[in-house]
């Protein structure tokens, strides 16, 4: 049944709605057209969009003209100087990403059997929440631990990983590019590996090699030679967890393992052509584990050792007690968003709107997987109050409700804002009920 979905005919309604679910200003590719051009004259142009994409489905070929896509270099920090620093965003031609979306369409529902649990990213069902709740009880795992056994953790970075994709690892396509430099088109180069991000495919191309990988660490399970992590007893054994190109390998603190795991990424990179930056990943050992093991695995990783892996898909990993300055970076985002406004040039309404559009919005990721401290939770409160009532650096404004009469319901007589440890409760209470309805996945096992 999934292969009759996968190679069926095209139909018109999938046409039309492959074209009506781009965004209608989505920067267009060579031909110029957005989507809004196709979605506001589809009653005169249908016919022929329908009749080239279903011959394109057909004769399963593209035109060379149709698969030419301008690449804008897109800076990833202020001040670029060097190649690394900016990030090549594909600009595809409308019809192009038509043809696309059809094909991610009928993708997306097999990704589920097509994908290990281990891979969140791009497959129904699963959120990018269940792997930092996966991460955060592997670590507390490691905190917990003794006796003689310990266990690493390995955070991978692998540098410019769409980039580096081999084409004959995915398929052997090829396709034209031009890029944008200085707003001039370049002449016109053919490239010879990685995915365009830009796309609606790649993404899922790029899970489904990424596949490739989670298959050697399986093997390698399936064979006693890697040793995973088991949460607690009866719960899952937890080898490696991954969202796209953010990768964490899990195993036992053994000289061996970290030689098993290097060749699994060396085998991996040799393979796919993607290449790992060492020195920019990092190893992370239980407390338990010795220091000479711990150094000797470092040396054998390439990477350096850490008492802290950081922050994980944008959420810091909590390695020890919990305090207002883990989640200070949460705190420091409110407050620039809020210092760039000037609430004294605001209307309350104004002021209202971007409270309960902005500011409350910040905190939600992280609300979703950690419980914050209540100073925390406090100091985001005092800052939406303070906002609120127009304070600025110099000057102090009379509160002239009190906060909880505003926190209430507009129903109630209040402003509808939310207090942030009651969001968080909410939003953790969310959590809860997915796993009361029996969702499957390795956060819930």
């Amino acid at each position: 049944a999934d292969l009759e979905g996968l190679t069926c005919p095209v139909s018109i309604e999938e046409i039309k709605n492959s074209v009506f679910a781009i965004g209608r200003l989505k920067t267009p590719g060579p031909d110029g057209f957005p989507a809004l051009f196709y979605q506001d004259y589809w009653g005169v142009c249908s016919d022929d969009i329908i009749s080239f994409v279903q011959d394109c489905f057909n004769t399963a070929t593209l035109p060379d003209h149709l698969n030419e896509t301008l690449i804008a270099l897109v800076p990833k920090v202020e001040r670029p100087m060097f190649m690394n620093q900016l990030r090549p965003i594909s600009l595809c031609n409308t019809l192009y990403k038509v043809v696309s979306k059809i094909l991610v369409a009928r993708l997306r529902p097999c990704m589920t059997k097509l994908v290990s649990p281990n891979q969140v990213s791009f497959v129904p069902g699963r959120q990018i929440t269940d792997n930092i709740i996966v991460a955060q009880e592997v670590l507390h795992k490691f905190k917990n631990a003794k006796g003689k056994k310990g266990f690493i953790a390995w955070k991978i970075d692998l540098s410019k990983a769409y980039d580096r994709m081999q084409w004959p690892f995915i398929r052997e396509v090829l396709w034209e590019y031009k890029a944008i430099l200085n707003g001039e088109l370049t002449d016109s180069f053919s490239p010879q590996c990685g995915i365009r991000q830009g796309d609606p495919l790649s993404p899922y191309i790029f899970v489904l090699c990424m596949e490739k990988l989670s298959h050697l660490i399986q093997q390698k399970i399936h064979d006693r030679a890697w040793k995973s992590v088991q949460i607690c007893q009866g719960g899952p054994h937890i080898s490696h967890l991954f969202f796209a190109d953010d990768l964490i390998l899990f195993g036992e603190a053994t000289i061996d393992q970290a030689w098993l795991m290097k060749q699994c990424l060396d085998d991996f990179c040799q393979l796919s052509g993607q290449c790992v930056s060492f020195e920019k990943s990092m190893i992370c050992v239980s407390p338990n584990t010795c220091s000479d093991l711990a150094n000797s695995i470092a040396t054998i990783s390439g990477s350096p050792l850490t008492a802290s892996l950081g922050k994980y898909l944008g959420v810091p990993l909590i390695h020890t007690r919990v305090s207002k300055q883990t989640y200070q970076e949460v705190i420091a985002k409110a407050q620039k968003r809020l210092a760039s406004w000037k609430s004294h040039t605001l209307s309350m309404a104004g002021r209202i709107t971007l409270l309960q559009s902005v500011t409350a919005a910040i905190p939600i990721y992280t609300m979703q997987t950690a419980k914050l401290p209540m100073s925390v939770c406090d100091k985001l409160d005092q800052l939406n109050r303070n906002f609120l009532w127009g304070h600025t650096s110099n000057t102090s404004k009379i509160h002239l409700v009190n906060w909880e009469q505003v926190c209430k319901p507009k129903i109630v007589g209040g402003l509808g804002i939310k207090r942030s440890a009651w969001m968080n409760q909410a939003l953790l209470a969310k959590t809860g009920w997915r796993l009361l309805q029996h969702e499957q996945g390795l956060w819930s096992q």
